[in-house]
């Protein structure tokens, strides 16, 4: 997982992402990274919908983190 974490460059990208009037029910995956000394909160609402709407490659980037988190989750 920290490899996927580093090479999508994660750590740089906490904050806020997608909107909440995107759908309804309102959908939101919150990543917390907890480093030694910082943490890093990520949330994506409506990502499906972001993905999709929104042209931004910060986007893209988490969700394959998501996806192999979720992958992980399975196994």
């Amino acid at each position: 997982m920290r490899a996927a974490i580093e090479a999508e460059n994660l750590l740089d990208l906490g904050g806020v992402y997608g909107d909440r009037k995107f759908g309804d029910p309102v959908e939101y995956d919150n990543l917390k990274l907890v480093l030694t000394d910082d943490t890093v909160e990520i949330t994506v609402f409506n990502r499906g919908i972001a993905l999709l709407m929104l042209d931004d490659e910060r986007i893209r980037r988490i969700h394959r983190v998501l996806c192999k988190l979720d992958v992980m989750e399975i196994d």
